[in-house]
């Protein structure tokens, strides 16, 4: 099924003219969203495609790391914020490479401010706009109008938001999904976030019925999105 699905959108980025974006979207830190998308790089790399990294987050991941040897990466910008030197992506370096694919982690971050664009967002629709394709991740949580629901369901403020139009005009959307205990083993193995977090985040956070309302939620969103494009593309016929 993973297959087909990155056969199709190899077939898609090799006719459009203007950028493409695919979404691996997931309803937690840890589902593996970033490991797919460097997945895909790899896949589209050994057909031929020019793909590079433009921003990779590892939060401190050794197999995140390692898997994203061999890919070519743009490096990031500096900029000073109050006194503190931030990287962030460079968007105009993107632009300058002209790849044809970019791998952008993170949709929903917010920039800092001066920079080029408000949100990461925005700096990828600039991109798509000058014809490349972009392969992203993001959390369901992220999205504008589940931020009520969010707050309700897990007691969450979530501040980096964007509007569900980025979801809805994406091209293809992939559902990251791991069964909640599995993710909770991962946390507790050590592979999401560094020891001296794991405990507040397995008691807070990533309680399994936090989880389970998460993961719901981006079911239905998906289940939402699919119907979308039913119903699009049958009065497009």
């Amino acid at each position: 099924m993973k297959e087909d699905r990155a056969d199709a959108f190899l077939r898609m980025i090799r006719r459009a003219q203007h950028g493409r974006l695919k979404l691996y979207l997931g309803y937690c830190a840890g589902v593996g969203k970033t490991y797919q998308m460097l997945l895909e790089g790899h896949r589209l790399k050994g057909e031929g495609i020019d793909v590079v990294i433009g921003l990779l987050e590892t939060h401190g991941r050794a197999d995140i790391a390692q898997l994203s040897q061999g890919l070519e990466v743009v490096p990031r910008r500096r900029q000073e914020y109050r006194g503190i030197s931030v990287e962030e992506m460079d968007a105009d370096a993107i632009l300058a490479r002209r790849p044809q694919v970019a791998l952008i982690d993170e949709l929903a971050h917010t920039n800092v401010p001066g920079s080029r664009n408000e949100k990461r967002y925005q700096d990828v629709q600039d991109i798509l706009e000058a014809g490349i394709h972009v392969i992203s991740t993001m959390n369901v949580q992220h999205l504008e109008s589940l931020y009520n629901i969010v707050e309700k369901a897990v007691g969450v403020k979530v501040r980096e938001r964007l509007p569900d139009s980025v979801l809805a005009e994406a091209d293809e959307i992939v559902d990251v999904d791991l069964a909640t205990e599995d993710l909770r083993k991962r946390l507790e193995e050590g592979k999401i976030y560094p020891p001296d977090r794991i405990k507040t985040a397995l008691a807070n956070f990533f309680v399994p019925s936090n989880l389970e309302k998460l993961r719901e939620l981006t079911l239905r969103e998906l289940a939402s999105q699919i119907d979308l494009r039913r119903r699009e593309t049958q009065e497009e016929e």
